[in-house]
């Protein structure tokens, strides 16, 4: 308990020594807003320029640009890592994966100049014996970059997050409020912890103010293991709503990503590293955190309810579809249209007897 007070009073009596990256972001501010309550004193770092406020000193900086990251880490001596690339267009999608690389070099060249002391880095639950999508791939090579230095690194593997403008939960929020009927591929019965962003936010303090999580890797989800059906389900039956769920062999990845483009404003160079993530089982094996870093964690149900009044009281601009596209969806005409594709599909899929002609890749 008095390694915690000596860590916690180490951190307020050095004003800006700790710098959040992805100020902005949906982890970023959150982050940022907690540590300020708690008493601590903030530099949070973004690409655009923000006015500093009260105990939060914002620093702008490009992590392309080494010279701008040395001078936003001067003087910061614990450096949160909440930088992902998800979204981009058709060019970006396809290098990712390398941009995530660089930027995760540069930071780690620019902390370790800069005499950064500890960094705690934000990736995704992974199960290191299968073969990961280039998503999640990309998240677990971070973690390995960053982790290459002389300086320690603290790094949280957190299965879906559930918060109010989080790309998870808006993927589930549209697809359920906008439609009576679900087709979904097999990646629905992949088992995942939703785990609510508050909590995430307790974890990533946590580990600031509990020495010992130095230089380790941890687990982190929340109370139950659902599947995404189940998780549908719960949020309509929340709703009161009725879902019917239609499940069909043959849906790509790829494909997934294009319908929730269609049904929802999420476009599909975001839906589609969401859907990978959902792909395999996404459950904690290990749960050492919970002894250090104790918390009574939110169910599924609080973090829907909580995520959802947030959107109520402070509902975000998202264009409707037509605006977006130039068109006015006829959601019974598509409703009747996914159906039938459903049906034909799933059917030719079973009655197809014809021999494997390509070799796999």
């Amino acid at each position: 308990m008095s390694q915690k007070i000596t860590t916690e009073m180490q951190y307020k009596e050095k004003p800006y020594s700790i710098l959040v990256t992805g100020a902005t972001g949906f982890i970023g501010s959150r982050l940022i807003s907690d540590l300020t309550a708690n008493g601590y004193s903030v530099k949070g770092m973004s690409r655009r320029k923000i006015s500093s406020t009260g105990n939060i000193k914002y620093v702008q900086a490009d992590v392309f640009e080494p010279s701008e990251l040395e001078d936003a880490l001067s003087g910061v001596e614990i450096a949160y890592y909440l930088l992902h690339s998800m979204e981009g267009n058709k060019e970006e999608w396809k290098e990712f994966a390398n941009r995530e690389k660089i930027q995760a070099q540069n930071f780690l060249n620019a902390a370790t100049k800069s005499g950064v002391k500890r960094i705690i880095y934000l990736g995704g639950l992974v199960n290191d014996s299968i073969s990961l999508s280039p998503h999640m791939k990309s998240r677990k090579d971070v973690g390995e970059i960053l982790a290459s230095g002389t300086i320690p690194v603290t790094e949280l593997r957190a299965s879906l997050i559930i918060g109010a403008q989080g790309g998870s939960y808006a993927m589930l929020r549209y697809l359920v409020e906008r439609l009576p009927v679900m087709v979904c591929p097999s990646w629905v019965k992949s088992l995942a912890q939703p785990i609510a962003v508050d909590d995430v936010i307790l974890y990533l303090r946590g580990c600031m103010e509990k020495p010992e999580t130095t230089g380790k890797i941890f687990e982190i989800g929340g109370p139950e293991k659902v599947t995404y059906e189940q998780l549908m389900r719960i949020y309509a039956k929340y709703l009161g709503k009725k879902l019917l769920v239609l499940q069909i062999p043959f849906l790509t990845t790829r494909l997934s990503s294009y319908w929730v483009d269609l049904i929802t404003p999420v476009k599909a160079s975001l839906a589609r590293p969401l859907i990978d993530s959902l792909v395999h089982d996404t459950v904690v094996t290990d749960d050492s955190i919970t002894k250090i870093i104790p918390g009574s964690l939110k169910s599924v149900v609080e973090s829907i309810d909580i995520a959802t009044k947030e959107i109520r009281e402070n509902p975000p601009y998202t264009p409707l579809k037509e605006e977006r596209t130039g068109f006015k969806i006829n959601q019974k005409l598509l409703m009747i249209s996914l159906i039938a594709m459903a049906f034909v599909g799933t059917t030719f899929y079973w009655l197809d007897d014809r021999a494997e002609l390509s070799e796999p890749i």
